[in-house]
């Protein structure tokens, strides 16, 4: 297994931008997770106008597709009705420095057009709208069927294991990744503390390249730290240094 892209999740306006820049520069692995929805994000909202900034700051500096836009409530929501929020496309278009959208919708929560979960039709119209862009959606235990659909009808997409949907709970055995051909992720209770046990977890089920995203444990006193995300990031590279030999001694 190799851990391609490390996701650190939870950074927002209350983070100096140039540190940020900093921090992308100094781990090229790292992907920033953005959380954005109609309420944090919307236009004239301190977090849109952040955004505008470091995106810009980062296309300067020619680095690209190093953050990843979290789409929630509303915006997540018509995405998948085939909407992109005015927001985010204009973010999409402001240079290379976005290469993600996570869309957390959860099957049950939220309802799409009067439905429990989204047109598929009108999701991967979405998706093409956006192809320049790889997409993460959530395989929870509730999201799982649709899922499934979504990638046996030819839905291209990153996929990301999290029970907990947010919630920071660690689970109780890490999976194997669900398809083959997609980019599969793991998140759920991630942290500094635990990273290099959970890797070796993982490393025992999947063979293939994985990412890894961790936001809650990432936080002191509420607030995102660059100082625990260094810490996360540096146990998970120093991990990666280290092949993980199966029973029959192969390197996984």
């Amino acid at each position: 297994m190799f851990l391609k892209t490390i996701v650190c999740s939870g950074i927002n306006e209350k983070n100096d931008i140039d540190e940020a820049v900093r921090f992308l520069k100094n781990y090229p692995c790292v992907e920033f997770g953005v959380q954005c929805s109609p309420k944090k994000a919307a236009y004239q909202t301190p977090r849109f106008e952040w955004l505008q900034e470091l995106t810009a700051k980062l296309n300067e500096q020619k680095i690209k597709n190093r953050i990843a836009l979290h789409l929630n409530e509303g915006f997540v929501v018509s995405f998948c009705e085939e909407k992109i929020p005015s927001e985010i496309d204009e973010l999409l278009k402001n240079g290379d420095a976005i290469g993600r959208l996570q869309l957390n919708f959860k099957i049950g929560r939220e309802t799409f057009n009067g439905k429990v979960a989204p047109d598929f039709q009108k999701l991967q119209n979405a998706v093409y709208s956006v192809s320049s862009h790889s997409i993460i959606l959530s395989a929870s235990q509730t999201n799982l069927p649709f899922i499934q659909m979504a990638h046996h009808r030819g839905m291209k997409f990153d996929v990301l294991f999290d029970d907990s949907f947010g919630e920071g709970i660690l689970p109780d055995a890490q999976k194997p990744p669900l398809f083959e051909d997609a980019f599969q992720g793991y998140a759920g209770g991630l942290s500094p503390e635990n990273i290099t046990q959970e890797l070796d977890k993982i490393g025992k089920v999947a063979k293939g390249t994985v990412f890894i995203d961790a936001e809650g444990k990432l936080k002191e006193n509420g607030s995102f730290s660059f100082q625990r995300a260094s810490m996360f990031v540096q146990n998970a590279l120093n991990w990666n240094k280290t092949p993980v030999f199966t029973k029959q001694n192969e390197i996984i």
